[in-house]
């Protein structure tokens, strides 16, 4: 079980509730399914496949897992009821419908449509590491992760967060190490980037699948243009792109971890996918816990 993605939060303040403090407060605010006349709902799920537990502990750190239902209400299919309710009115009073009285249509057509509509779930996963002072969230979008840190926050009735802000600029940094083809000790440099551009526009530039170290990369990089993503390897384990606000994105194991998930899944053949699924998630928080660190020490961030 690896993140896909990792939006870092940091906690402003230790973490002293346990496992199963936890596991009673998120009970309260369970997932369940959306009422006939509501859009979405979002609460607490087992973070374990076919689980009914909602905390995971492991290595000092604890898993969780935010689960959203939302209907399926398509905007091309409330838009075409809600015109032919506009041409059946505005034919047979002989008038216009205008601005606040579409919107009352429009609401009276969703609510009309809702018990009907198709439902699906959303899981976001977050991990709670009180050692290292983070909470770390599988995703990539902001508003997603934010929501999963709402819930967290109203279900423990308080959460101080801030996110990780260093002394260095990681795109001013990231654009030394591509400029000068030298990343930190423990890091590669692949083969993609996005730059933005220093002119009034700011274009956008993306580079992949190729030397993103020369040519046209290094001409935009003497110009003062800024690298705001950047593909890179982690001591030949961990394969990423770094962001300008450090929300690490697509995190894939490399050859190394690959054999050693290999031998753990092979040790554990025999047993049940729950401990197939803890062991591969134990890999993850050792190698991205060791990944964040340096990345924070490497922007100075304050711990």
């Amino acid at each position: 079980m690896w993140f896909k993605n990792v939006t870092i939060f940091q906690l402003a303040k230790p973490f002293r509730v346990s496992a199963a403090s936890l596991e009673d407060k998120l009970s309260k605010r369970s997932a369940r399914k959306c009422g006939p006349l509501e859009l979405s709902t979002v609460g607490w799920g087992s973070p374990m496949p076919d689980g009914t537990a909602l905390t995971l502990e492991l290595d000092g750190a604890i898993l969780i897992a935010a689960k959203k239902q939302e209907k399926i209400l398509p905007a091309t299919v409330v838009r075409e009821a809600l015109n032919e309710r506009i041409t059946e009115i505005e034919v047979s009073e002989q008038r216009e419908v205008k601005g606040k009285e579409k919107q009352r249509l429009r609401d009276e057509i969703t609510v009309e449509m809702l018990p009907r509509a198709f439902s699906r779930s959303r899981i976001t996963y977050a991990l709670i590491d009180p050692d290292n002072g983070w909470l770390l969230v599988d995703s990539a979008s902001r508003p997603r992760a934010e929501e999963l840190t709402v819930l967290l926050r109203e279900s423990l009735g308080s959460l101080e967060l801030t996110n990780a802000e260093g002394e260095i600029s990681p795109a001013g940094i990231m654009s030394q190490w591509l400029f000068h083809d030298k990343p930190p000790a423990g890091f590669t440099i692949d083969d993609e980037c996005e730059i933005r551009e220093s002119d009034e526009f700011g274009g956008i530039i993306r580079c992949k699948n190729l030397d993103i170290t020369q040519g046209a990369v290094r001409k935009h990089l003497e110009a003062q243009s800024q690298v705001t993503r950047l593909a890179m390897s982690w001591n030949d384990r961990v394969s990423f792109i770094l962001d300008q606000d450090l929300t690490i994105r697509r995190v894939r194991p490399l050859e190394l971890i690959d054999e050693l998930r290999e031998d753990e899944l092979s040790d554990n053949a025999d047993e049940n996918s729950e401990l197939m699924f803890i062991s591969d998630l134990m890999i993850f928080h050792s190698e991205i816990s060791e990944l964040i660190t340096r990345l924070l020490e490497l922007i100075k961030v304050t711990r």
